[in-house]
């Protein structure tokens, strides 16, 4: 089954291969993008504490162009978001990050820079990857001091190839 969406590329168009599972992914984000952006919400919480509500939801679009209305609360909720518990749809930041993209002490997302990340693509002092770089990196493609991976790079490494000074590795390069 070809995809004929008029702005579909080569790469889509065979079911499975890494540019259609790309562009399913990119799409659902645009649909979230517009209902988010359908349903603007916005709410914080009388308490206050250090002059930020405890509690900060704010989802939609500010303007036609998109700019992205901005959470900002002990705990953060919306397209972006910023706060000690931030949950972000595209964008967050804080000490424990939920998120597209995100960044702090703790971070769960696609894409991340934290302390600990748990991402696709993290980096962290420890970082749980697809693609992981950090002091201690887990994952299918990690680099770091300490590595594990099916391909790990670094001062210790264990995986299927390895590369590093203290290896463990199925295959030698």
């Amino acid at each position: 089954m070809h995809n004929t969406h008029p702005n579909s590329t080569a790469l889509t168009s065979r079911p499975g291969c890494l540019g259609s599972v790309l562009a399913r992914f990119v799409n659902f984000y645009r649909h979230l993008g517009k209902a988010v952006g359908s349903l603007p919400y916005q709410y914080e919480s009388p308490r206050r504490f250090l002059g930020l509500p405890w509690l900060a939801i704010n989802l939609g679009f500010d303007d036609p162009q998109g700019k992205m209305r901005h959470a900002r609360g002990i705990i953060a909720i919306g397209n972006r978001a910023t706060g000690v518990v931030a949950f972000g749809i595209f964008i967050a930041r804080g000490v424990f990050t939920i998120a597209f993209l995100a960044a702090g002490f703790l971070s769960v997302s696609v894409a991340s820079i934290a302390i600990v990340s748990v991402s696709v693509i993290g980096l962290g002092f420890v970082s749980v990857s697809v693609f992981a770089i950090g002091y201690l990196a887990i994952g299918i493609f990690a680099a770091g001091y300490k590595s594990v991976g099916i391909v790990a790079i670094g001062q210790e490494a264990v995986g299927m190839i390895a590369i590093g000074q203290k290896v463990r590795a199925l295959f030698w390069p």
